[in-house]
This record gives C-alpha cells, sequence and structure tokens, in this order.
C-alpha cells in the first residue's frame, strides 16, 4: 500500500514537472506589473470598510460598482488604487478556515498604540506588547501590525 502510495505522489510530482517545462516564457506584454494586494470575503461589507478605514486609517480607493449597492471597497493607505498597495473586500459568505489563510501585514510606526486604537474599538486582541502585534478584523482575519524594528547606532 504504501509503495503504490509513494508511487501515486511520484508520478504526481513528474506530471507537474513536465507541465512546467512545457511552459512557455512569459512575452512581455504577459509580465506581471506588480502584486496589488489581497482580496478578502467578508461577511458585512460596510462594517468591515468602518473597522478598516476608521480603526485603522485605510482610504476607500475605489468602490464597486460606482452607483448602488456596493459589493466591494478597494482600499490603500493614500486612496490611489493605482500606487496603493490594496486590500480588496468582497461582500460574501466566510466560511469556516477561511480566515485562517496567514494574515495582512500593515506596517504602522507604533504597533503597541495601534493595537491598543484597535482594542478601543472594540477588537481586543489576545495580549498586547511593545512592537509588533497581532489583531483580528471583524471576520476573523488576522493583522499584523508590523512595526519595523529601531535601526542599530552606526559604530
Amino acid at each position: 500500500m504504501k509503495l503504490r502510495i509513494l508511487g501515486a505522489v511520484i508520478a504526481a510530482a513528474s506530471l507537474g514537472a513536465a507541465a512546467m517545462a512545457q511552459t512557455p516564457a512569459l512575452q512581455d506584454a504577459e509580465k506581471p506589473i506588480r502584486v496589488s494586494g489581497l482580496g478578502i470575503k467578508v461577511s458585512d461589507l460596510e462594517r468591515s470598510k468602518k473597522f478598516y478605514t476608521e480603526v485603522l486609517g485605510l482610504k476607500v480607493g475605489a468602490r464597486v460598482p460606482a452607483q448602488g449597492e456596493a459589493v466591494e471597497y478597494l482600499l490603500g493607505l493614500t486612496g490611489d488604487i493605482r500606487a496603493d498597495t490594496l486590500i480588496v473586500i468582497r461582500k460574501g459568505e466566510v466560511k469556516p478556515g477561511m480566515t485562517e489563510f496567514g494574515n495582512i501585514v500593515i506596517v504602522v510606526p507604533n504597533g503597541r498604540a495601534m493595537a491598543e486604537r484597535v482594542a478601543a474599538a472594540g477588537y481586543a486582541p489576545a495580549k498586547i506588547v511593545d512592537g509588533t502585534n497581532f489583531v483580528k478584523d471583524p471576520d476573523g482575519y488576522t493583522i499584523e501590525l508590523y512595526q519595523r524594528p529601531v535601526p542599530k547606532p552606526a559604530p
């Protein structure tokens, strides 16, 4: 039985390698321009927009559709969707396990201060420390409030 499973794993790996070998080189017209950000489904679009804008300080760069009931918001630091790294929040069902993909990283000047702000808004993290902190958004997605280390003084 173990040999059969091992054989299946080796065959699958070989097929994957063969598919990669047959993939033609990217042409300039096909090459990605940049990684723009990430998109997440949220159970309550307006509640999530309020959390990301009023609590974390992001700005709405676009609302989709522009008229009528919104189904998604493009959020960033400046509101310029062409320049910002975006968090796209979309109205949808948040299924069990969906929020466990990893975490969203937002660089902040003071991780403790931002974590305390998030806690004061009703989203208390398990603990608050000096430096980088981890908080949860309204749907349970983990937000890493990354505080860059203080540079070492020159010798």
